[in-house]
C-alpha cells in the first residue's frame, strides 16, 4: 500500500520503482510482495473464470475470432510464409495470383 500511494502522491515514480525491481529484486521486500499480490491476483481471475459460465464462454468466442483470423492469415500467405523472394515483376506476378490448391 505504501508503494501504491507513493506513487500516487508522485513521491515515488512508477521509472524508479523499475528500477529497484531490476536490480537484486528476488531478495527485496517490495519484489517478493508484488509477486504475492500478482499470485493472488491470478488465483482471482481463475476463480471468476471457473465459477462464471457466461465469462468461459465470451474468452471462447473471443479465441475462436482469433484463431480463426490467424488460420486465415496462414492461407492468404501459404507460400514461404506470404514472402515474395523474388524482385521480378513477372515472378511476383505468378506467385501472388496463384493458389495453395493449383501452384505455378
Amino acid at each position: 500500500m505504501k508503494v501504491a500511494i507513493s506513487i500516487r502522491e508522485g513521491e515515488l515514480s512508477s521509472i524508479t520503482l523499475l528500477r529497484r525491481l531490476r536490480h537484486d529484486s528476488k531478495r527485496t521486500k517490495i519484489y517478493r510482495a508484488f509477486r504475492e499480490l500478482g499470485r493472488v491476483i491470478r488465483t482471482m481471475v481463475l476463480l471468476r473464470y471457473v465459477s462464471d459460465a457466461t465469462l468461459r464462454e465470451n474468452i471462447t468466442r473471443a479465441t475462436n475470432m482469433v484463431e480463426s483470423f490467424n488460420n486465415f492469415s496462414k492461407w492468404i500467405g501459404f507460400g514461404n510464409n506470404g514472402v515474395i523472394a523474388e524482385n521480378e515483376p513477372e515472378e511476383q506476378e505468378k506467385r501472388s495470383s496463384s493458389t495453395p490448391w493449383s501452384p505455378t
